[in-house]
């Protein structure tokens, strides 16, 4: 089957071996008719490899029923001429969308691989079969296993956060809306803590470049629940809150990543699970948020001690001790 590329100006896209598939014509027929002019230049990915597109497909086939009529070649010639010159002054970029279409499908592959083996048991050259390129193809794109990991994951953080948003949009109530959000995350948890463990821990210069917008992705999820925080009523308008509204939205990420890891380790419980214990601890702060419960005051009473214990680390072991 013919490859074919994605967007607004996307044109599908032949190998030689697919042209000739598709018409009959022998690789020297077409050389021949290359080299003649009757069809038009292709482009060119590397010094043995061109691609071909539907106009190449549509004129081919048309030579074929001339020549099938008895005409000479400079007859056809003149028949195909308008085609073959509208052909070559076309602007489409093939192998600019060839490219973004392998890349695409290498990370397509790639996001099922580690999403369903886990970093260290997806295999590179898993990928390189499943896509049909050579190795030094994929390392064109991506520079090691690593930045492959944190592409993935920046290419579906992106999207998933639009998905979000969309969702999101349709409804006012802040419960519907996370619960959107942690759905609308699901797929990435299971890459994105990995990428940004591995970044921090093994990241070389060029993966630490990765690093940051990978960063500021995780960031715009924060900033999901900064905004459902800040958009509840309190009962105390105007007031201070008593914990920095950014920090508890940190821990409520940090809470639904640990569930859900946690639930997929233990088969007592389901996502359905999950989903309800993060409903329940968001309404939770929601209650507290708004007065229905009282937690400031509880937590007034242990101001002292809290400034106590923050101001101090605990003792080491004492086998440790100088």
């Amino acid at each position: 089957m013919p490859d074919e590329a994605h967007g607004a100006n996307a044109v599908k896209v032949y190998t030689r071996k697919e042209l000739e598939e598709a018409t009959g014509a022998s690789s020297t027929t077409i050389h021949f008719y290359l080299r003649s002019g009757l069809l038009p230049r292709p482009q060119k990915t590397s010094h043995s490899r061109s691609l071909y597109t539907e106009e190449h497909l549509t004129i081919l086939k048309r030579i074929i029923e001339l020549k099938q009529t008895g005409l000479s070649l400079a007859e056809i010639e003149r028949e195909v001429e308008d085609l073959v010159g509208r052909a070559n002054r076309s602007k489409v970029d093939v192998v600019g969308q060839e490219r973004e279409r392998v890349r695409n499908r290498i990370l397509a592959v790639a996001t099922k691989e580690f999403a369903t083996k886990g970093y260290n048991k997806t295999h590179v050259t898993t990928i390189i079969r499943a896509v049909r390129i050579t190795p030094s193809l994929l390392y064109s794109y991506f520079s090691s296993k690593r930045v492959l990991l944190l592409e993935c994951v920046r290419v579906l953080m992106s999207w998933s956060l639009r998905y979000i948003d969309s969702k999101q949009a349709e409804t006012p109530d802040p419960a519907t809306r996370v619960l959107w959000l942690i759905f609308g995350h699901g797929n990435v948890f299971k890459l994105g803590s990995a990428a940004l463990s591995l970044a921090r821990v093994e990241g070389t210069q060029g993966d630490k470049e990765l690093h940051k917008p990978l960063q500021q992705l995780f960031d715009n999820v924060i900033e999901h629940y900064v905004k459902e925080l800040r958009g509840m009523p309190s009962a105390r308008e105007g007031q201070r809150r008593p914990i920095p509204e950014e920090l508890l939205a940190h821990s409520l990420f940090g809470a639904h990543e640990q569930t859900m890891f946690r639930q997929q380790a233990d088969k007592r419980f389901s996502r359905e699970d999950a989903f309800k214990t993060h409903l329940w601890l968001f309404l939770a702060v929601q209650a507290a948020w708004s007065g229905e419960v009282d937690i400031d005051s509880r937590v007034r009473e242990y101001e002292g001690l809290v400034a106590e214990l923050a101001g101090q680390m605990p003792p080491l072991p004492p086998e440790l001790e100088n």
